[in-house]
């Protein structure tokens, strides 16, 4: 079965968990076809292909594996009430459907695919295949088309920002699968809006328009190598369940976020603890919540700055809040100015500081920042600081001095200024 450049990219990745995005015709069902013969081949192996329901994995799936096999000459027997292909060399592939998750349970698997994997329950991975791959240590491939960052999939194709020894993920376009023209892509484009064009076609997660972190995009997740930690640069943000901190590193006019704190039912003591048993050689210049200078998430009578400054950070903020959007358009120019120049970096490890920035949305039509949903506490953490250090300058307008004139006795040429 020939696969195109792209496919045999994923197909040669030796990563035991693979994670394909990709626009619609690109390609998928070939390389899942090509995925489970790669290991049926080998005696007594056990596979799934897994789709959102069981019609599915009938209909997208099984007519062309039932093809392949038999073309091979590798059957032994196929069930085709239970969509199971009994291989000569004792090995098994079976079609099932997410939505009949009991149907997955009890079985020992070498392998695993997933097909439209953002359409299922992320249970179906986490607490029912993931276990049945762990005695024989077995693969997965997870291949779907986005539907956004609220979606599990886009955290699982985020997952080898944490684990890239043994997590890979691939992005790529309907163009790029090489099964659909050109000509035909732009005639889509021309029937779609730009939002369904970018997700169906291009693979793309889809920015949210409401995004706090507007400019945030996948050039700012990079990873200082031997960062200098003689000094370090700490947003706080007061809480307590999490109480959180974005640790900076500054190079010239570059700030690179290398480290996250982000502790649930805790308190500030707790998190200067922490963050001094990871750096306890380093100064610690710490950037907290204005609010911090009267407000107490500790016992002992002491506010959130005393406590810094007793266990030896020293702190900068300003006597008041900034207006919220002074802050947010701050960070934002860091991140990317309108010149398109990045200044802002943030190491893939840092995952809650990541998810804050991707998930972090506005109120549907306000510019008002949505704090119900949890996403707001490492913004604030790390803006915080961003903002102290890099204020956005307003243009002032200088006021006009008033002159008012009037004699003074004997003197007809005074003048007594007023502003």
């Amino acid at each position: 079965m020939p696969l195109s450049n792209t496919q045999e990219i994923v197909a040669k990745d030796t990563h035991r968990y693979r994670v394909v995005v990709a626009g619609r015709r690109w390609g998928k069902t070939t390389l899942a076809i090509r995925e489970m013969c790669k290991v049926a081949k080998e005696p007594n192996k056990d596979v799934y292909y897994i789709s959102p329901t069981y019609r599915m994995s009938r209909t997208i799936i099984f007519k062309r594996l039932k093809q392949k096999l038999m073309d091979l000459r590798w059957v032994k027997k196929i069930n085709e009430t239970n969509l199971e292909f009994t291989l000569k060399n004792g090995s098994t592939i079976a079609l099932k459907g997410a939505d009949n998750p009991d149907s997955l349970r009890g079985i020992s698997l070498s392998a695993a695919v997933f097909d439209e994997f953002a359409f299922m329950d992320p249970d179906t991975w986490s607490t029912v295949i993931r276990p049945a791959l762990s005695d024989q240590q077995g693969s997965a491939l997870f291949i779907t088309t986005p539907i956004g960052k609220g979606n599990w999939a886009f955290d699982l194709f985020n997952m080898e920002r944490e684990h890239p020894e043994t997590w890979k993920s691939f992005r790529y376009t309907t163009l790029e699968g090489g099964f659909v023209s050109a000509e035909e892509i732009e005639s889509a484009r021309s029937e779609m809006s730009e939002q369904q064009f970018k997700q169906e076609f291009e693979a793309d997660f889809v920015t949210a328009s409401n995004q706090v972190a507007w400019a945030f995009t996948q050039d700012n997740v990079r990873r200082l190598e031997n960062p200098d930690l003689s000094i370090l640069h700490i947003g706080c943000d007061f809480n307590v369940s999490p109480v959180t901190a974005a640790i900076y590193v500054q190079q010239g006019q570059d700030m690179y976020q290398i480290d996250e704190v982000h502790m649930m039912n805790s308190n500030t003591q707790e998190m200067a603890d922490e963050i001094k048993r990871r750096y306890p050689k380093s100064k610690l210049i710490a950037y907290p919540d204005p609010a911090g200078r009267q407000r107490k998430t500790s016992a002992g009578g002491n506010t959130d700055f005393k406590i810094l400054e007793m266990a030896g950070f020293i702190c900068k903020a300003p006597f008041k809040h900034d207006l919220v959007r002074d802050r947010i358009n701050a960070y934002n120019a860091r991140l990317c100015t309108a010149k398109g120049v990045r200044h802002l970096f943030i190491d893939p490890r840092c995952k809650y500081t990541l998810e804050s920035l991707e998930k972090f949305c506005f109120k549907e039509g306000t510019q008002i920042p949505d704090k119900d949903n949890g996403f707001d506490h490492l913004f604030d953490a790390a803006s915080y600081c961003i903002q102290y250090l890099f204020p956005i300058q307003k243009p002032t307008t200088p006021v006009p001095v008033r002159t008012w004139s009037h004699k003074v006795a004997g003197s007809d040429n005074s003048q007594t200024k007023f502003r």
